[in-house]
């Protein structure tokens, strides 16, 4: 029955993975996607919400103004965006209340497409780099040979392959999802001024297209690959530190089953441990990225008082510099760093917008 299944299919033994792999992060981003819609509307700095004090530490350190976590900014995100659906009477009311529960899945629909075009395109190019260009990052000498086999320069070399050729496969993958990511963010920016200009991911995408041209569907691209590829480089650099001085340490002559398995849980750790430390590196990059992608789209968040014009990447990036390119890295302790205002109701409020 399988081998019947795989040729309905279409799909080899590979391919078969590969879709599976898709549709359970498929699954998985739309489980999560309201903390991925909290977390654009973070990054391009709306932060509607009251501030609270607290400690740094939770019950030390100093004293400080703290934004709402993640789950309290969308729990309460949607009860004002309901309100202000009811209040504005622009549906019935049952058609109010059922945008209001959406309102966090704003842009799941570019978000899943996105996700599936990045997992077959970076298939398809290790496939093809694989097949076609293998001498890329260098010649594929000792790959399968176990770390503490290798001397330093040799494991040095197949890190920069690594990290090479997945570099190429980052930079392919992102930029041939890069206009359904704008999307997705252009359609989560509306919501901060009660917007509806994008509605469906080929409406939006033409829209972009006939207003700004190839530009607007790749607005924000650069710093996502620079992102990425801080991302990579950093992570080979600091595997082929942990993996060298776990080799200098002498931890591979210890054959008995202990101390084999401790050396193994340690490689795994590492594996683990640091793409997440890389992440924050890289991180910056992202929120740029996120506000590059609403820049000419017309909403108002693209205007001021939101955010000034910006020229190019770099002059977000400077004026992000100050307090803003940590925007969402923190789903708790969210600690206001910037300026704070006082709002209407005499409560204390973040100030991320810009004055002349």
């Amino acid at each position: 029955m399988a081998a019947e299944r795989n040729q309905f299919l279409g799909l080899n033994e590979e391919e078969e993975v590969v879709a599976k792999n898709l549709a359970a992060r498929a699954l998985l981003t739309t489980v999560t996607y309201p903390l991925t819609c909290v977390k654009t509307l973070i990054q391009l700095g709306h932060e509607p919400f009251p501030l609270s004090t607290g400690k740094t530490l939770i019950v030390a350190g100093r004293n400080a103004y703290f934004l709402p976590n993640a789950f309290s900014y969308g729990t309460v995100f949607f009860s004002k965006s309901l309100r202000y659906l009811v209040n504005q009477a622009i549906a019935a009311s049952q058609l109010a209340h059922a945008r209001g529960l959406g309102v966090l899945y704003t842009g799941i629909d570019s978000a899943v497409c996105s996700l599936i075009i990045q997992g077959i395109t970076s298939y398809q190019t290790k496939k093809y780099i694989d097949q076609y260009y293998p001498e890329i990052g260098g010649k594929p000498e000792k790959v399968d040979v176990e770390e503490k086999d290798l001397t330093d320069h040799e494991s040095f070399r197949r890190q920069l392959r690594f990290a090479i050729r997945e570099s190429v496969v980052r930079v392919a993958t992102v930029t041939v999802a890069r206009p359904l990511t704008v999307v997705m963010v252009r359609q989560i920016a509306q919501l901060i001024g009660h917007e509806s200009k994008y509605g469906g991911v080929f409406s939006s995408v033409r829209t972009i297209g006939i207003e700004e041209g190839p530009g607007g569907l790749f607005s924000g691209l650069v710093p996502q690959i620079c992102g990425e590829i801080v991302i990579v480089f950093g992570t080979a650099a600091l595997i082929y530190a942990a993996e060298r001085a776990i080799v200098h340490a002498g931890l591979y002559e210890k054959k008995d089953e202990k101390s084999v398995k401790e050396v193994e849980d340690l490689r795994k750790f590492t594996n683990l441990a640091i793409p997440f430390v890389m992440n924050s590196f890289g991180y910056p990059y992202q929120v740029v990225s996120t506000v590059m992608a609403v820049a000419g789209s017309g909403l108002a968040v693209s205007f001021l008082p939101y955010a000034p014009s910006f020229v190019n990447w770099h002059s977000a990036w400077d004026y992000l510099t100050p307090h803003g390119l940590k925007r969402g890295a923190r789903l708790f302790l969210r600690e206001q760093t910037g300026a704070v205002s006082v709002g209407a109701d005499q409560q204390l409020y973040a100030s991320n917008k810009f004055f002349a």
